[in-house]
């Protein structure tokens, strides 16, 4: 469904709407790290894992989340300063349900960017200063776009996290992603090699034209330089590394990556269990087919995509267990139909995981060491499944085309041919990493710098 573009009534003015300790900055002689994050579930998981590991090394942290995300960042114990509108003011200056929302910036973000998202850079830029007062570097995700400004405004260095290997943007290991469609997947040449490089530097040029007009009238706003730098690829010119968060029994890093680069693992989920009922109704019968979509997606993969899981499950002679979220699912005996589920302990006890391929699932997937199905819908997804593949740990059908009847074949033929031992062997390496206390070590060695 497509929405008539209108102009929003919501005019936000960036106040804060979460008074209380969520808004106080607490003050430290030995600096602080300033962290952001702006997106999914699979966004803010990973930050809020660095924020403890950083607690408990005794350094002071300071997050800028949404306000929606503050309430998550206090269930896990910590203090959040909301910056920026909520989910609903920001569906409403957008223009968009939910759904809608979701779908665009899967398909491609750069729209929502320009439209909505930079001209509130100012206004987000300015509520993260004060964050800024006293702190020895910030660190932020791809889309808290106003964490390198703030930094920049404040002279402070800045820190990628980059949750995906595809952003690495290498010429050897090039992204499976729009827009990166002519490059050469497994280039076994220097030709190969170079014509990748003309791919990516082609992109870098699309992007470039794309977003620097509107980010540059938000940095005019802001009273920085004009700036020629790639946006997301280059987004703050006092970079003194950049943290990969995934961990390299998933992808390495590749060989012609830029200086500076550490890859840390992927950082520990959030802990929970399963109820008693859950727990009950798996032990009852057969492993199931788990089935998720993620924190956002639940509703974009297709009208009948839910049906079609159940007749997967059913034509593979399983039960199945759907983490739906808000999304309307079939019901019967044979169905566990849960808003949502800790991955951590369901995950191990399925017969086969059906997802979508953002790279939280896939972390906790990978660590389950049971077979996948990956159904990529956009963004990064199709090149975590890409990954997965060249593992051996799952097959992949794109979202659109997805069919019970089609999807059963290459389901089956994954699980006559899984290497079970390998899968748990994989699981048990990533498992024992730990990303947010290796994250935790770089970002406290800038604090005592």
């Amino acid at each position: 469904m497509t929405t008539q573009k209108r102009t929003p009534p919501l005019q936000w003015r960036g106040v804060s709407r979460l008074p209380g300790l969520e808004g106080r900055i607490p003050k430290s002689d030995r600096g602080a790290v300033v962290l952001a994050t702006l997106g999914s579930l699979g966004d803010l998981y990973p930050v809020l894992s660095v924020a403890r590991a950083l607690e408990g090394f005794g350094v002071e942290v300071r997050l800028a989340l949404s306000p929606d995300d503050c309430d998550m960042a206090r269930r896990w114990g910590l203090l959040a300063t909301p910056v920026g509108p909520s989910e609903a003011e920001g569906l409403e200056l957008a223009g968009m349900t939910r759904d809608e929302l979701a779908a665009d910036v899967l398909r491609d973000p750069g729209r929502l960017l320009n439209r909505t998202l930079i001209p509130l850079l100012p206004d987000i830029t300015r509520q993260m200063d004060e964050l800024c007062v006293g702190a020895a570097c910030v660190a932020g995700t791809a889309f808290a776009l106003g964490a390198p400004l703030a930094a920049e405004r404040a002279d402070l260095p800045f820190v990628p996290l980059v949750l995906q290997p595809m952003l690495t943007f290498s010429a050897d290991d090039p992204p499976v992603a729009r827009g990166f469609g002519l490059t050469i997947k497994d280039p076994q040449s220097d030709l190969a090699r170079r014509w990748n490089r003309g791919q990516i530097a082609l992109a870098r040029t699309v992007l470039r034209l794309r977003h620097q007009r509107p980010l540059n009238r938000a940095r005019a706003a802001l009273d920085l330089p004009q700036s020629t730098a790639t946006p997301l690829m280059d987004p703050a010119p006092n970079i003194p590394f950049r943290l990969g968060l995934w961990s390299r029994h998933f992808s390495p890093l590749p060989r012609d990556r830029r200086e500076g680069w550490h890859l840390t693992g992927f950082p520990p989920a959030p802990n929970g269990d399963l109820s008693r009922e859950v727990q009950d109704w798996i032990d009852a019968g057969p492993a199931p087919l788990v089935v998720t979509l993620g924190s956002i997606a639940q509703n974009i993969a297709g009208p009948n995509f839910w049906d079609e899981a159940v007749r997967l499950a059913r034509g593979m002679g399983l039960r199945a267990v759907l983490l739906h979220g808000e999304a309307t699912v079939p019901t019967g005996p044979d169905i566990l139909a849960l808003p949502y589920a800790a991955h951590g302990p369901l995950f191990p006890q399925a017969a086969a995981i059906l997802h979508h391929g953002g790279i939280g699932t896939t972390a906790e997937a990978i660590r389950s060491g049971r077979p996948q199905l990956v159904l990529p819908v956009g963004g990064d997804q199709p090149d975590n499944a890409a990954r997965l593949v060249r593992l051996g740990l799952a097959a992949t059908v794109p979202a659109k085309s997805f069919r019970a009847d089609k999807a059963i074949v290459p389901l089956r033929a994954l699980l006559d041919r899984f290497d079970y031992a390998k899968a748990a062997d994989l699981g048990t390496g990533i498992r024992i990493e730990d990303g947010a206390r290796q994250a935790a070590l770089h970002l406290a060695g800038l604090v005592n710098r």
